[in-house]
């Protein structure tokens, strides 16, 4: 997957025309006269798109039977254009170029990548800075100053953007201070190969790189030194700067949100030993990433779309607030001074209570977000399970309640440490928020390694099938666990309960119920589902 930079307006409307009509003709069994066609951009060459993101249309054109999903590759001279024009309905773009449709076109991320490296999905990425292990004259990344230097492109967000950002840190100007830049495109293993043969002093890649090519017997990586080595817990690649959100999936301004709810669930849904997947390398999608870190780094380098950031021009002012000073103006010769101050006490009043809004709505989330793993807490839990069991004791229909413990994680935590523990709890809340979907269903953390499903209106049987689709995909999953005693990553145990409660019953037997079946699951083996004898 490249990381090229942020794009030029430059309207060249032919290239995104001939790519929808190229995706269509590839995928003619689909009958378009009897369905919409909806557009997907995706930054990427021709070939490339077809061969990565066909098959991702071919699904959603499968699952969402109203329409017909077609790829339109699309570069960085084009991508805007054809955005502004609305000639696509969603985007998938890399995070440097997703931040510029944003702040000019109002692209809206929805969803993030999970890319696939090693057999492992990663949501987040960075960038390597690296020398020769035999340069002794290079031990740090200040002795980089005075060296020659290889990237990709001087726009290209992974490929240069991230190192420059680092650089800036220690006073270090690349284009001034280097005795040479050399910018040499893609794919990034002609940098490493430079390196390696003394063409260049050091050079940057994405992350990962270098541990595929060693994988691939390229390279011995014992042959590299990483400069400006940085930590990052449950990342396992070698990384000189902070890590940045993968891939968006974005939707244009124009974009129906019916629509755009229909596509989320349909790829927060895809499986993933599915074709999509394995064609874009990855493990499907997962909710969105925040972003601002992106904007964080085009802000702090000045670069397009933030290249004027922080300068502002008497026309700047004008353009912004010329109605505003119209008003100021006349308020003054009409009521004086006193008049002026009343206005801007209004203004700052307003600020105020929008901020008290924002600070209201952000107690709410954490109230009934678990903080680690983003998913609903205990209280929330115990409030919505009250809030169903009252429903169903109303209606007389069964309520389902899933208990859920990771097998053998203090082992876990014990060997590989709380931030290898902490990871795997959050791997794990969202494989089992992924596997239900209905909109009365909840998954929720319950405690320490425990999670807690409620399925209302769901009898014992469906709910022993939903969970066992959750003990597969944690398996699918396939996150290490070298010290669990059943298998070589992490697995769980299930217990499953369902009633339908009684008028006087208390929601308090059901989750007793669920909390039995799972430790007989425990007993049994663990890995496995337990059903809860009927009382």
């Amino acid at each position: 997957m490249t990381t090229t930079g942020i794009f030029r307006i430059s309207a060249r409307p032919v290239t995104a025309l001939l790519g929808a009509l190229l995706a269509i003709l590839l995928f003619p069994a689909t009958s378009l006269g009897a369905r919409t066609t909806v557009a997907i951009g995706v930054l990427a060459h021709v070939e490339e798109s077809m061969n990565m993101w066909a098959p991702t249309a071919a699904y959603l054109s499968k699952v969402i039977s109203d329409y017909s999903f077609v790829m339109v590759p699309l570069d960085n001279e084009t991508i805007g254009p054809v955005v502004e024009r609305g000639e696509v309905d969603f985007v998938v773009s890399n995070p440097g170029v997703y931040i510029g449709l944003e702040s000019r076109y109002g692209v809206t991320r929805m969803l993030t990548l999970r890319n696939l490296r090693e057999g492992r999905p990663y949501t987040q990425f960075g960038a390597v800075l690296f020398t020769r292990d035999d340069r002794r004259d290079i031990q740090e990344i200040k002795d980089i100053k005075g060296k020659s230097f290889m990237a990709v492109d001087k726009n290209a967000f992974g490929g240069f953007l991230m190192g420059w950002l680092e650089f800036k840190k220690i006073g270090i100007d690349p284009f001034r201070q280097f005795s040479e830049l050399k910018f040499v495109g893609l794919p990034q293993e002609k940098i490493v190969q430079a390196v390696l043969k003394g063409e260049v002093d050091a050079g940057m890649v994405r992350t990962d790189t270098l541990e595929r090519m060693a994988s691939a017997g390229k390279i011995d990586i014992k042959q590299f030194r990483v400069l400006n080595r940085q930590q990052a817990g449950g990342f396992p690649f070698a990384l000189s700067t902070r890590l940045y959100p993968e891939w968006p999936f974005a939707k244009a301004r124009h974009t129906p949100d019916d629509l755009s709810q229909k596509v989320a669930v349909a790829l927060l849904s895809l499986p993933l030993d599915h074709p999509a997947a394995k064609a874009s390398k990855s493990a499907g999608w997962t909710v969105p990433l925040d972003y601002t870190p992106v904007h964080e780094l085009y802000k702090e380098l000045r670069v397009d779309p933030y290249q004027d950031h922080g300068k502002v021009t008497f026309a700047d002012v004008l353009k912004l607030y010329w109605y505003w000073l119209a008003v100021v103006f006349g308020v003054i010769l009409l009521l004086g001074l006193n008049s002026g101050y009343i206005l801007r006490l209004n203004r700052g009043l307003k600020q105020s209570q929008t901020r008290l809004l924002e600070i209201a709505h952000q107690l709410e989330q954490l109230a009934i977000l678990d903080g680690l793993t983003g998913i609903y807490n205990r209280r929330h839990f115990q409030e919505h399970l009250n809030k169903e069991w009252r429903r169903a004791q109303r209606n007389q229909q069964p309520v389902s309640l899933i208990m859920i413990d990771i097998d053998f994680f203090k082992n876990l935590n014990d060997s590989d440490g709380h931030p290898v523990g902490d990871e795997c709890l959050k791997n794990m809340a969202q494989v089992l928020k992924q596997s239900v979907n209905r909109p009365g269903d909840l998954v929720a953390r319950y405690g320490g390694e425990e999670f807690v499903a409620v399925l209302p209106e769901v009898g014992a049987e469906s709910a022993a099938l939903i969970a066992e689709r959750m003990r597969n995909a944690v398996n699918a999953s396939k996150f290490p666990h070298r010290d669990s005693r059943i298998a070589t990553h992490v697995t769980v145990s299930l217990g499953v309960a369902s009633l339908i409660p009684a008028r006087e019953s208390s929601p308090d037997a059901l989750i007793a119920a669920a909390d039995k079946a799972l430790y007989a699951a425990k007993e049994a083996g663990r890995n496995r589902i337990q059903i809860a004898k009927a009382a």
